[in-house]
């Protein structure tokens, strides 16, 4: 009797081995298959956002030009809901496209990073240009997101160094 019931411990104790290994793997191929979810492209459009820059002097460590622009701002976005925008531009004059980036933070706290890579002036008073943004990651579901958006920005100056600003766009966004 003694010897059936240690077979019968050994025969369960292999079984469930077993099987628990097979729903551990079964578990991670899921996972990995959700972590490989394929990127998909998709339309991008800010309506409008709204917000304040100022110009200010280079500081000769993050931003070595003579010429430096924060402008901060926030509206609804495709894909992010209500959002806040920071960009930082360091600049050799205010029509140089210089080194600019950007941040955008969704509603959820998903970041969405680009840069600038074309700037053309198409109109004074009030100053009215458009620009390229490119997409280049952040994070959570925007990690590895890439993207071009092309934006028409006009600029309401308060004085030569501050003032407001109207954004709006649209353009593709892969994630």
């Amino acid at each position: 009797m003694k010897n059936r019931i240690l077979i019968l411990t050994v025969l369960a104790a292999t079984i469930f081995g077993c099987t628990s290994d097979s729903m551990i793997n079964d578990d991670q191929e899921v996972f990995n298959l959700k972590a490989k979810k394929k990127a998909v492209e998709r339309p991008f459009k800010i309506k409008k956002v709204e917000g304040t820059y100022s110009f200010f002097g280079g500081d000769g460590v993050s931003c070595l030009a003579p010429l430096a622009l924060n402008a901060i701002g926030e509206g609804t976005i495709t894909h992010l809901g209500r959002s806040t925008m920071f960009e930082e531009w360091c600049s050799n004059a205010p029509d140089d496209l210089g080194t600019r980036s950007i941040t955008i933070t969704a509603a959820n706290g998903d970041e969405l990073r680009g840069y600038h890579s074309t700037i053309q002036f198409i109109g004074a008073n009030p100053t009215t240009f458009v620009e390229t943004l490119n997409f280049d990651g952040g994070t959570g579901r925007f990690k590895n997101a890439t993207g071009v958006f092309i934006e028409t920005v006009v600029v309401f100056e308060d004085d030569q160094f501050t003032g407001t600003f109207v954004m709006s766009g649209e353009g593709t966004i892969k994630y």
